[in-house]
């Protein structure tokens, strides 16, 4: 009776856009019996995505709780739900090259991810965020293999069995953390019992460190995007890491909240760690996927320096400074890596090399120049969006008293400037027979993110209007 009396007073319109979803995955389901057109299914899901994020702004556009407080929905829940389903939007009509079988079986799946994505991100239960991070590692785990190639298999194997290590640290650290707290809610935690946080704190951070592949639990995600097909390494590598990334700010930052010492501690040295390891281990790679792969590695070690701000504490402004800077990165991100992942579809081989985007820049000065745009975005290069994501970051590192670890970040950004120009001298190249596909799934979404480094910066001054998304991440 409790169960009833609790769904009669729940409002379902809040869940409107999982609920959509949901129904059009099973209608591309049924459909799959009679058309087996992928561009159908990729306009369907295109159109199904954009309609999702109407739904959001319409019915989730205000501060409320449903299921006795198990989802919270609030501005900076919201906020990173619609990153996460642009992120899909990004991907889904240049993966039709990609899909050759079963096409209503691969969107479908991509549309019951973003569900689980959507849950996620309004959640301050560890249990909730468990169940629906695990929907979208199972799905993922799907679309890894979907190719059927040797390649595939072999990345999704690796996917999974790390996954699976992964999902055990996180059962294990919720059940630590229910013995520390005496509930999975994240919600207004005020102590931690101490003989069991600590283990608490290590087993999550070690699982979800998997999902966000943060040294040294990042080699799964250097193989994996390396051996998915482009469009679905984009996509782990932009639209799951940035879930990875929410997910281990309200762990850390609200569900140990009375223990931020040690995760101030903790996250300096992994973010140190993880940006020097992945800019360094770019540097020697020749594989042109892993490159991106490692950039990867290292972007997910400049996000964790929000966490080493706000655990900080030293003053509201750099925190909110230090949330503000997290969440304009996690939009820009999206579109500088996942563009740059998809460059790798220009390249008619198997696994492409750097040395086959010689000649790019006299067949394609468009597409080259699209790509050094995105190149110097990642390396924090002025004017584009990526400059500014990284100056705001590093700033309110600096406001926050931690210059010493700005200037680490700084010399990091510059070290990377090496290797992505390493891949702007070697399209400049003349003497190359390398042929390259210049087919419109591939040619748009690599401009667009490119047009989307300047277009994106106009949002940085609505900066001062968003304060409300800040105090979204505490669940208020």
């Amino acid at each position: 009776m409790n169960f009833i009396n609790m769904l009669q007073t729940v409002d379902f319109t809040t869940l409107y856009p999982e609920l959509f979803l949901g129904v059009m995955a099973f209608l591309m389901l049924l459909m799959g019996l009679r058309y087996k057109n992928p561009r159908i299914y990729s306009v369907i899901s295109f159109v199904s995505l954009i309609i999702a994020i109407f739904l959001l702004l319409i019915f989730d556009s205000s501060t409320s709780s449903i299921f006795s407080g198990i989802l919270q929905i609030n501005d900076f829940g919201l906020y990173f739900a619609i990153i996460m389903l642009i992120s899909s939007i990004y991907m889904v009509l240049p993966s039709t090259r990609e899909v050759h079988e079963k096409p209503e079986l691969f969107y479908a799946t991509l549309l019951f991810v973003n569900i689980s994505m959507l849950v996620a991100a309004f959640s301050l239960n560890l249990i909730v965020i468990f169940i629906a991070f695990e929907g979208v590692s199972i799905g993922t785990y799907i679309l890894t293999a979907f190719g059927k190639s040797r390649r595939n298999l072999e990345a999704a194997t690796k996917y999974f069995f790390t996954g699976t290590i992964a999902t055990s640290f996180i059962l294990f650290g919720s059940a630590f953390y229910y013995i520390s707290a005496g509930t999975f809610s994240m919600e207004n935690v005020v102590s931690l019992q101490s003989h069991s946080v600590l283990i608490a704190m290590i087993f999550l951070f070690v699982g979800y460190g998997f999902k966000l592949a943060l040294v040294p639990m990042h080699q799964w995600a250097v193989d994996t995007y390396d051996g998915s097909p482009n469009s679905v390494s984009a996509f782990l590598s932009t639209g799951t890491k940035v879930l990875a990334f929410l997910i281990i700010m309200r762990i850390f930052l609200v569900g140990f909240s009375p223990d931020h010492t040690d995760i101030f501690y903790l996250f300096v040295i992994i973010s140190i760690i993880t940006m020097t390891y992945g800019n360094i281990a770019a540097l020697s790679e020749t594989n042109l996927k892993r490159v991106f792969a490692y950039s990867s590695v290292a972007q997910a070690g400049y996000l964790i320096l929000v966490l080493a701000v706000v655990s900080n504490n030293y003053s509201s402004s750099s925190v909110d400074l230090a949330i503000l800077a997290g969440m304009f990165y996690a939009l820009v991100y999206i579109f500088m890596k996942g563009g740059a992942f998809f460059s790798v579809g220009l390249v008619k081989k198997e696994n492409a090399n750097i040395d086959d985007l010689s000649g790019l820049a006299w067949k394609s000065p468009v597409i080259a120049v699209s790509i050094i745009i995105l190149l110097i975005s990642l390396a924090g290069v002025p004017p584009t969006a990526g400059f500014f994501a990284k100056y705001y970051l590093f700033l309110s590192l600096i406001s926050g008293q931690l210059w010493w670890l700005a200037v680490i970040a700084i010399v990091n950004s510059a070290l990377s400037v090496f290797y992505y120009l390493r891949l702007i001298v070697i399209m400049f190249r003349r003497n190359s027979d390398n042929e390259f596909d210049l087919s419109p799934s591939v040619y748009y979404p690599i401009v667009i993110a490119a047009i989307l480094m300047f277009v994106l910066v106009a949002l940085i001054y609505e900066f001062p209007t968003i304060q409300t998304y800040v105090s979204g991440l505490f669940g208020v």
